[in-house]
């Protein structure tokens, strides 16, 4: 398979339409062998625009096993290649990854951008509490700290010494692990409850299913949960396979049945997933737990000219009687507050001192 820096060659070619050098390249090179060389020319032999070239020819690479970041290379240049830059020109994080040339590093698949701004805009110019897990050099808080607004407060987690202390430049950065049910809590009792919960640490899914055990439930009422790079839940260096039980996707899977539990559950209480998430959106290497209180379900209808259904007459009638019940209520209720006014008046009677002093008058005429 083609390494990077032959790739890179081809690529070029095509993107500066030369196709006929990306086709020599492919079919000199002793790094394919003759299946693989078969097939790439094939791609280059079928020509067309640079974008749909280089994002064929990374769809065939992948279809060949070749290594992910070869791939992405491919997508990569079909992305620059098309109009997809010009559309995501007005996104403000996207913006700001640009132009963060001489930043700290910054490390972001670029489809994210957009998810981003879509759960997130809501919050800029707020006092918004964001906790990110994994800051590495702090280019993720710093972009967020320029969307977001000098409001914001913000707090990164990381379990590395020097990307903590990197960050701590600029940045509130805790030292800990994010397997750590008590570090996680101790970072949410002191800075939270937070808003919005980045996990962009490790990517494992021991770390990606510990911190939203611990975490999901803290999320302040109508915040986001988001989980990124859960790709690594099909990769098996992370302890992810398709499918796989155990995975962090398959665990995402899952909650879509806890979203509907009332509907097959028969328990009194259907559990704190179901009492506190309001809904998932799940991207690619990208999921979003919407988080808040959750009114159980239940059906209403209308229409079918309901409005006809009790005749002019009718209504008048029901009006009058519902007029009618209002009154008596006022009325009975005046009847009462005359009654303890007068009761009120006796009781204050019979314990006046000329009360006391006239009762063997009283007696008197009793006998007589």
């Amino acid at each position: 398979m083609l390494t990077v820096t032959t790739l890179n060659e081809v690529l070029h070619a095509v993107v500066t339409r030369f196709p006929e050098r990306a086709a020599e390249i492919v079919a000199e090179t002793d790094e394919l062998n003759d299946d693989e060389r078969t097939v790439l020319a094939a791609v280059l032999d079928r020509g067309g625009e640079p974008t749909d070239v280089t994002r064929a020819f990374g769809d065939a690479v992948r279809s060949l096993g070749a290594t992910r970041w070869v791939v992405s290379e491919c997508y990569r240049a079909a992305f620059y290649a098309s109009d997809g830059p010009s559309k995501l020109a007005t996104n403000p994080l996207y913006a700001q990854f640009l132009a963060n040339k001489g930043g700290m590093t910054y490390d972001k698949w670029v489809h994210y951008f957009a998810i981003y701004d879509r759960h997130l805009s809501r919050w800029r110019g707020t006092d918004v509490r964001v906790l990110e897990i994994g800051t590495f050099r702090g280019g993720g808080l710093d972009a967020l700290r320029t969307y977001l607004g000098p409001d914001a407060r913000l707090v990164g987690a990381d379990v590395d010494p020097v990307a903590a202390d990197v960050a701590r430049r600029r940045h509130v950065v805790e030292l800990g692990d994010q397997t750590d049910p008590d570090f996680l809590r101790s970072v949410h009792d002191k800075h939270g409850p937070f808003d919005v919960v980045i996990d962009d640490g490790g990517h494992t899914m021991e770390q990606q299913l510990a911190s939203a055990e611990v975490l999901l439930p803290l999320v302040a009422s109508g915040g986001v949960y988001i989980v990124e790079d859960t790709h690594t839940s099909y990769w098996a260096e992370y302890g992810g396979g398709l499918r796989r039980e155990g995975t962090f996707l398959e665990w995402a899977k899952s909650l879509i049945d806890e979203l509907n539990a009332h509907h097959w559950s028969t328990q009194t209480d259907v559990g704190p997933i179901a009492r506190r998430l309001q809904g998932l959106h799940a991207y690619d290497s990208v999921v979003v737990l919407d988080v808040g209180t959750v009114h159980p379900p239940f059906a209403e209808m209308v229409g079918m000219w309901d409005f006809l259904r009790l005749p002019r007459p009718g209504e008048l009638v029901l009006t009058g009687v519902l007029a009618t019940r209002e009154s008596a209520k006022v009325q009975l209720a005046e009847a009462v507050a005359s009654r303890d006014r007068a009761t009120a008046k006796l009781a204050a009677l019979h314990a006046s001192t000329s009360w006391k002093i006239t009762a063997p008058l009283r007696a008197l005429r009793r006998k007589g």
